[in-house]
């Protein structure tokens, strides 16, 4: 007997060490992107020339009616611009800051399941899933210079520090700390509301209180930003123009299909478990986290970073419920070991059946990883190109134009939406560029990575998140 839990426990420990080596595998891809000019998305040339802008290049938040749109909140574009200055050019340090965020929010997760009495396994497990899924389903956000992952690191250090706070006292100061991570991306909504959940189960005074604080805090912040920034920062961060679809939400669900094996384990255990203070915590986590995806996500133009606070919100649900997985019924009759070697083994199957091929290709290809360097030669001469333009050069690759040193003149995104939404007509877009002596550049798509992206099932255009 001793023997077979022996040899269970080793077997669930090889099989956690391959999923981490499997997590490690996947993660080259987006490193290996970190190396190079090319522009990942366009969200990258995009919040690098806000990044500009809040060095005093220009100004940050444009006047209605203009070509381009800035829809974020400005703190991540003072702290990018500022380390730029010291580190180098605004997108490498981006791109650096999203994957230290990425591995913080994973040591989170696993701090997190500790903090609700689960193990090292669980803890481990949790983060590395966290970890896994952010480099396979949404990579392409992952080492991409985008304020989105940086906002909810902030978010899980204050979801840790009410865990480990006084029950009997408010949480201003956790909340103060969501209201500043608010100001680096504000769509990030399903972490306070859980926060204020769980106080207003302990005690629903203090909920309040923390609620008015941090809606007093948030509209100090809004008032000020108001004041530096004008009426602009208001007719942009709150009414950027975008067509909503409650059809498209409900369409939105086949997105969450990696998710599926991952949610429907946690489902399980927190049924059988629904007393303990665990099941509750993740319950209101990933119901929020939920909630707060299919309701962005009835936004046109919004991209799979609306659903990063539910893949943590599940990391910490996993760790738990396969840490405690003796509580099901039917897996009493088996060794817990065992039943947590069949949950890794299968956490580890959905990572292989996300269909980027990149990482793969990037081991086995040599052709493949030498088109990045061909493309490098062509993304430097086309910057040559855009810089001999003379005047004002409109680009849909934002990341040519401002290597090539031309203004930010033309959001094609933004335009597109306000076409859409009836702000502006294609004919006053037309009257603006010849007001403007704006030429278009015409540049070559092999500048950016969209041509390297190998997919097996289904491609994916080029957007920005809310």
């Amino acid at each position: 007997m001793l023997n077979a839990a022996a040899s269970s426990r080793k077997v669930l420990t090889i099989t956690l060490l391959l999923f981490a080596v499997e997590c490690g595998f996947y993660s080259i891809w987006p490193l290996w992107r970190v190396l190079f000019p090319l522009e990942i998305d366009v969200n990258e040339g995009w919040n690098a020339y806000h990044a500009d802008a809040a060095m005093g290049k220009d100004a940050l938040y444009p006047p209605a009616g203009s070509l381009i749109s800035n829809n974020y909140p400005p703190l991540s574009y003072y702290l990018v611009g500022t380390m730029s200055l010291v580190f180098g050019d605004a997108i490498t340090v981006g791109r650096i800051l999203s994957i230290g965020s990425t591995l913080a929010i994973a040591a989170i997760i696993g701090l997190c399941i500790r903090q609700l009495n689960g193990s090292k396994f669980g803890a481990l497990l949790g983060g590395l899933w966290f970890l896994g899924t952010m480099v396979r389903y949404a990579d392409w956000y992952v080492a991409m210079n985008d304020p989105q992952i940086l906002a909810l690191a902030l978010m899980c250090v204050a979801l840790l520090l009410f865990m480990r706070c006084d029950a009997k006292r408010g949480a201003e100061p956790v909340i103060l700390l969501t209201v500043v991570a608010g100001f680096f991306k504000h769509s990030l909504v399903a972490t306070p509301a859980t926060i204020l959940l769980l106080l207003a189960r302990r005690n629903w005074r203090l909920a309040l209180r923390s609620a008015l604080f941090g809606a007093g805090a948030a509209m100090t912040g809004i008032m000020l930003c108001t004041f530096v920034y004008g009426m602009s920062f208001i007719d942009q961060v709150f009414f950027y123009p975008r067509v909503i679809s409650l059809e498209r939400a409900w369409r939105s669900l086949d997105r969450i299909g990696g998710l599926a094996p991952c949610l429907i384990v946690w489902a399980i255990w927190a049924f059988y478990d629904r007393r303990s203070e665990a099941a509750h915590f993740t319950a209101i986590y990933i119901g929020a986290a939920f909630a707060a995806y299919l309701l962005q996500k009835s936004g046109e133009m919004t991209d799979i970073n609306v659903q990063f606070e539910l893949i943590a919100a599940l990391g910490i649900g996993i760790g738990l419920a396969a840490d405690r997985a003796l509580v099901v019924p039917i897996a009493k009759r088996f060794d817990a070991n065992r039943i947590r070697t069949v949950i890794v083994g299968v956490l580890g199957l959905t990572l292989v059946a996300a269909p980027g091929l990149e990482p793969y290709l990037l081991v086995l290809s040599a052709d493949y990883r030498g088109q990045f360097f061909s493309n490098t030669h062509i993304m430097k001469s086309e910057v040559s190109r855009v810089a001999a333009i003379p005047g004002k050069v409109a680009c849909v690759f934002l990341t040519v134009c401002r290597a090539a040193g031309k203004a930010f003149v033309y959001d094609d995104v933004a335009v597109g939406q306000m076409i859409r939404t009836g702000h502006l007509t294609e004919k006053e877009v037309h009257a603006q560029f010849r007001a403007q002596g704006i030429r278009w550049a015409g540049e070559d798509v092999r500048t950016t990575l969209e041509p390297l992206r190998r997919q097996l099932f289904y491609g994916r255009p080029m957007v920005r998140g809310p």
